[in-house]
């Protein structure tokens, strides 16, 4: 490559970094009081609850996990609604009833088996009754072995992250000082 082309590719590159930066930075500025503070959610059970499964993230899209946490639950036990939210989904799915709620954000939340009355396009509102653990078909892969648990599962637009982290159960990290 000749000398002076290099020279060229280097300062558009610089230049092309520097408005990528500062138009991050204005938009940055911009957004600051658009962005919502998310408000812990509530649990989709009544307590106690008893988990027996939790979250396991795959090391790719592609590979073995548990992207949800299952609980365990009597058939006819109801499911709350644990943030404000629309159903976008009520309906059976193969062998077993789903029912997917998307939230304010755009986060899916799911769950199964449960059976819903509910539509798509209804909204809902945090702890309100949104459908009661059902009894899959026979072919259903239960999670949980000789027992029925709720499966709960959150996919992010960035993917599934463990729905526990919403609503208080994961403590989080806290770097303490040294002296």
């Amino acid at each position: 490559m000749h000398p002076l082309r290099k020279i060229v590719l280097t300062r558009a590159m610089a230049i092309l970094l520097i408005s990528v930066a500062l138009w991050q930075q204005q938009n940055a500025k911009a957004g600051a009081d658009e962005i919502p503070t998310l408000q812990p959610w509530q649990a989709p059970l009544s307590a106690p609850l008893q988990l027996i499964n939790p979250y396991f993230q795959p090391s790719s899209d592609y590979s073995a996990g548990h992207r949800g946490v299952d609980y365990r639950v009597k058939v006819g036990e109801p499911v709350f609604a644990p943030t404000d939210s629309t159903v976008w989904f009520s309906g059976k799915v193969v062998d077993r009833q789903v029912l997917s709620l998307k939230t304010r954000a755009g986060d899916l939340l799911e769950f199964e088996p449960v059976c819903s009355t509910l539509i798509a396009g209804t909204d809902v509102v945090a702890g309100q009754p949104v459908a009661a653990t059902c009894q899959p078909d026979a072919s259903y892969r239960q999670h949980c072995a000789d027992q029925l648990c709720l499966h709960f599962s959150l996919r992010t637009l960035n993917g599934y992250l463990s729905p526990l982290v919403r609503y208080g159960n994961l403590a989080p990290t806290v770097l303490l000082p040294t002296d």
